[in-house]
C-alpha cells in the first residue's frame, strides 16, 4: 500500500469517528424541536447523510480504496452489533417473559419474514433477470431487514401517554427486542449459499472453530478481572470473531450473536460485559449509519425507479406488520385484550436491520447492492415519516378499546 492511500484511509477513520463520536454527544437528546425535525434527530439519520456526503458521489473522502481500507472496522462494527444482539437472549431472562409474550415475538418476526419474503422473491423474478440462488438470498437478505422491529417512536411519545398504556408499550418493546431472531438467523443460513463462502468453507471445521472460540472465551471470563482486563477481553473477542469471520467470508453480524448468545449464558460476568457493550452502543449505531450512506449509490437514470421500489417496499412491509399484529393479538385469550392494530406500533426500522443492510453489503459483491442499499434507505427516511403517527393511532385505539371493556 502506497503512503498516499495509507493516510487517505488513517485521515479517513479519524475524521468519521471523531464525527460520530461528537455527534454522539447531542444526538438522542430532547431539544425543543419541531416533531418532523426530532423525528429524524433522535434516530440519528442526519448521519446517514452525512456517510452520502462523504461518500464517492459528493466530496469523495472516502472513495472506492478507502471504503475496501475501512472494512475491518465495518466488520467490527458489525461484530459489536451481533455480540449485543446476543446478549438479549439470556434463558434466565427470557424466562421471565409471559409465554404468550415470547411467542407472540417469535410469531410476529415469523410472520413478517415470510410475507416480505414472499412479496420481495415475487417482484425480483418478475423484474430482474436473476439466478435462482441469487433471487433467494436477495430475497431473503432483504425480508430480514423488513423483518425487524424497533421502538425508537417511544421517545418523541409524552411520559402520560407512557403512563397510560403501559401495558401495551410494554408487549411492544417485548417483540421488538426479541423479533429481530428469524430474521438474523435466515440471514445466516443465506451467507452459507453465499458463493465467496462456498469456495473456502469447510462446515465441520467452521462450527468446531466457532465452539473453539466460545471455550476460549468462557476460559478467559472464568476468573473475575479488573474493569480495565475485561474490556480488552471484549474487545478482543469482538476483532477475533469479525476478523476470522470475515476471512471465512462469513457474516460478522451473525457470528458474533452466535457468540454473544454462547456467553451470556455461560458466563457469571455477564452483567459487566453488557454494560461495556451498551457503553458504546450509540456510536456504532451511528458509524453504521455513516458507513451506509458512504456505501450508498443514486444514479439519476434509475432514480424514478428506486424511488418507485422504496415506496413499494415501505408499504408491503408495512402491511406485513399490521397482518402480523393482528394475528398475534389473536394468539392467545390473554393477547386478545391487547388492540388488534398492534402492527401499527411495529412499524419503527431500528439498528439491526441497518446492521444487517450493512453485512449484506460487506459480504455480497453484487453490482446491484449498493442501488438496493439506497432504495432500502429511502424507504428508511419514509418510514421513519410515517411511523410516529401510526403508534399514536395504535394507542388512540387502545384508550377507546379499555374504555369500552366492561
Amino acid at each position: 500500500m502506497r503512503y498516499t492511500e495509507f493516510m487517505k484511509i488513517f485521515f479517513g477513520l479519524l475524521l468519521i469517528l471523531f464525527l460520530a463520536f461528537s455527534g454522539y454527544h447531542l444526538t438522542f437528546r430532547r431539544f425543543r424541536l419541531p416533531l418532523f425535525a426530532r423525528r429524524f434527530y433522535l434516530t440519528g439519520i442526519e448521519f446517514l447523510f452525512l456517510g452520502i456526503l462523504l461518500g464517492p458521489q459528493f466530496l469523495n473522502i472516502v472513495d472506492e480504496d478507502t471504503r475496501r481500507g475501512l472494512e475491518p472496522l465495518t466488520a467490527l462494527l458489525l461484530g459489536w452489533t451481533g455480540l449485543l444482539f446476543g446478549f438479549q437472549f439470556e434463558m434466565a431472562r427470557l424466562r421471565r417473559f409471559a409465554f404468550e409474550f415470547l411467542s407472540a415475538a417469535i410469531m410476529e418476526g415469523a410472520i413478517a419474514f415470510v410475507w416480505n419474503f414472499l412479496g420481495i422473491y415475487c417482484a425480483l423474478s418478475l423484474f430482474f433477470s436473476l439466478t435462482g440462488l441469487m433471487k433467494i438470498m436477495l430475497a431473503t437478505t432483504l425480508a430480514s431487514v423488513a423483518a425487524c422491529t424497533a421502538q425508537t417512536g417511544l421517545a418523541l411519545l409524552p411520559r402520560d401517554s407512557v403512563t397510560r398504556h403501559r401495558d401495551t408499550l410494554k408487549l411492544l418493546t417485548c417483540i421488538s427486542n426479541i423479533n429481530g431472531l428469524i430474521p438474523l438467523l435466515t440471514f445466516g443460513v443465506a451467507f452459507l449459499f453465499s458463493p465467496r463462502f462456498l469456495i473456502t468453507t469447510n462446515i465441520g471445521r467452521d462450527i468446531m472453530g466457532g465452539f473453539g472460540l466460545v471455550l476460549l472465551y468462557t476460559l478467559f471470563l472464568t476468573r473475575h478481572r479488573k474493569e480495565s482486563e475485561l474490556i480488552l477481553i471484549v474487545i478482543g473477542m469482538a476483532v477475533l470473531t469479525s476478523g476470522t469471520a470475515s476471512v471465512l467470508h462469513f457474516s460478522p453480524l451473525f457470528a458474533n450473536f452466535f457468540v454473544g448468545c454462547c456467553i451470556v449464558n455461560l458466563s457469571n460476568e455477564k452483567d459487566r460485559i453488557f454494560n461495556i457493550l451498551i457503553s458504546v452502543e450509540k456510536p456504532v449505531y451511528l458509524l453504521i449509519l455513516v458507513f451506509l450512506g458512504v456505501n450508498c449509490h443514486f444514479s439519476i437514470d434509475l432514480a424514478s425507479a428506486l424511488m418507485l421500489g422504496s415506496v413499494c417496499f415501505c408499504l408491503w412491509r408495512s402491511l406485513g406488520k399490521i397482518f402480523g399484529g393482528f394475528a398475534i393479538s389473536h394468539l392467545s385469550r390473554e393477547l386478545k385484550r391487547y388492540p388488534h392494530r398492534l402492527g401499527f406500533g411495529l412499524l419503527d426500522m431500528g439498528g439491526l436491520s441497518l446492521a444487517i443492510l450493512l453485512d449484506f453489503h460487506h459480504g455480497f459483491l453484487y453490482e446491484m447492492t449498493s442501488h438496493i442499499i439506497g432504495m432500502i434507505l429511502m424507504a428508511v427516511v419514509f418510514n421513519n415519516l410515517t411511523s410516529y403517527y401510526f403508534l399514536r393511532q395504535l394507542l388512540n385505539s387502545s384508550l377507546k378499546q379499555q374504555s369500552t371493556m366492561p
